[in-house]
């Protein structure tokens, strides 16, 4: 006589989404309070000016081109830092939605102690309070890598389909997503045969053509509409975590892949290819937070828990966990605004009362400073047509001369050769402002700084 079979008990989803909320909504409360005390991200920083650029220049193609795309578009119908908190919030709460189900998959809840102990720290804020492009970034790769792990187990070609669009669409916040589509549709099933799902050639498109067309489409409507191909890369992030500090943060990642690992199943085949690509990632170019990586290889430990673990070691695990959300505490700062920061508000401020298109600016020195400005009306940059005419003569085209400091000098050649016809207003912080005689000051706050001693002024 045929037993009879136990029905899946899920949570109910308003259950489900209030503990994603739970999850989520203290980082939100705490990047709201860091930025009502004015923190703000270079990162942050950077998609808010490019997007009001985009807005008040009337040339909305820009925010296709500018890489990565998809947070652009998310903050171009609000281009507020509020904005970018909440995204981050939301995408947060959207992974820890996906983990409770992993929770209720597994009959356990070490899947979401390992999120919340990634999330609750200094480490993980980031990816509400400086990098929510990122968080976006990490939930469509983690649905990605169940849709793929699920495909592998029933073998329905529609989960493969599944996994590639949302590896594709991983790929519009960072390049990673198309990397880790190459890696799974051929990379692991060449190492591991086992991995292969027959025919091989229709696994390999099925992961990886979202992602390629993707990038092929980006690439050359990027070159019809802007003249250049817009690579991959996000000049703000100037670094990554080296793979050191990287291990260091991840203890339990480590643990579960050994576990994993020692269990010589096919599917924990290439646990540490992702280590293995964010290293490789760095040294191209395509740099990343911290927490991104610490996110990064955390949901990939959760994909590779094995499920018969034993109560003992799920509670090692877990106390691994939650003894590195205390060391993270205990050793990782919270970030803080150097002076250059207070000095380039105290700038952005000033110039806000420009009028539209006098003030002639190498944009691609000023990212600190374009970070601040609530407007980028004023300004007269290398994206502008007419900016060439300004630059060989000033006085013609725009009533204000801002230079930064960069290793070569001042920008727009002001240090050999300063603006004729126009006077120095003042010089403070790594910017040199000259003014034509006609035009109103625009007085600088130059007590900014908390210690504006340190700085040299030159009026």
């Amino acid at each position: 006589m045929a037993s009879a079979v136990t029905p899946e008990v899920r949570a109910p989803a308003w259950v489900r989404l209030l503990l994603a909320l739970a999850i989520a909504v203290p980082l939100v409360i705490v990047a709201i309070m860091m930025a009502h005390d004015g923190w703000l991200s270079d990162t942050h920083g950077a998609f808010l000016h490019r997007v009001r650029f985009a807005l008040d220049r009337g040339r909305l193609e820009l925010l296709g081109f500018e890489y990565p795309p998809l947070p652009f578009f998310l903050l171009a119908p609000w281009p507020t830092t509020l904005a970018t908190i909440v995204l981050g919030g939301l995408a947060v709460a959207g992974l820890a939605w996906v983990v409770i189900g992993e929770c209720t998959d597994r009959r356990s809840i070490l899947p979401l102690v390992l999120l919340t102990a990634v999330l609750w720290n200094p480490i993980g804020a980031q990816l509400v309070v400086s990098d929510f492009n990122e968080a976006v970034g990490l939930l469509a790769l983690y649905i990605g890598w169940r849709q793929y792990r699920r495909w592998w187990s029933t073998r329905q070609t529609v989960y493969g389909l599944y996994t590639g669009l949302w590896l594709g669409l991983a790929f519009y916040t960072s390049p990673l997503g198309l990397a880790l589509a190459l890696l799974a549709g051929a990379i692991l099933p060449v190492l591991f045969p086992r991995l292969q799902i027959p025919p091989f050639a229709s696994q390999f498109v099925l992961l990886a053509f979202p992602g390629v067309a993707a990038t092929a489409t980006w690439a050359y409507l990027s070159y019809v509409f802007v003249g250049r191909v817009a690579l991959p890369f996000t000049p703000w992030a100037t670094d990554a975590p080296g793979l050191l500090t990287i291990l260091i943060w991840t203890v339990p990642y480590l643990l579960i892949s050994l576990l994993a690992l020692s269990r010589r199943s096919v599917t924990t085949a290439g646990v540490f290819l992702p280590l293995a690509l964010l290293v490789a990632a760095d040294w191209i170019g395509w740099h990343f937070s911290l927490a991104f990586a610490v996110g990064l290889l955390t949901l990939v430990a959760i994909v590779a828990l094995p499920r018969d673990l034993s109560r003992l070691t799920r509670a090692l695990v877990g106390a691994v966990a939650l003894t590195q959300l205390v060391a993270a505490w205990v050793f990782i700062p919270w970030p803080t605004l150097a002076p250059r920061d207070h000095a380039a508000r105290a700038v952005a401020d000033a110039l806000e009362s420009a009028p539209p298109r006098t003030i002639l600016l190498d944009d691609r020195a000023a990212e600190s400073l374009l970070k601040w400005s609530p407007s980028v009306a004023g300004y007269l940059t290398t994206r502008d047509t007419g900016f060439d005419l300004a630059v060989s003569n000033p006085e013609r085209y725009v009533r204000y001369v801002l230079a930064t400091t960069t290793p070569d000098g001042l920008t727009l050649d002001a240090d050999r050769r300063p603006p004729a016809g126009f006077v120095l207003e003042w010089r403070w912080a790594g910017y040199a402002l000259w003014r034509h005689p006609d035009a109103p000051s625009l007085p600088v706050r130059f007590d900014a700084l908390p210690d504006p001693s340190i700085l040299e002024r030159t009026p």
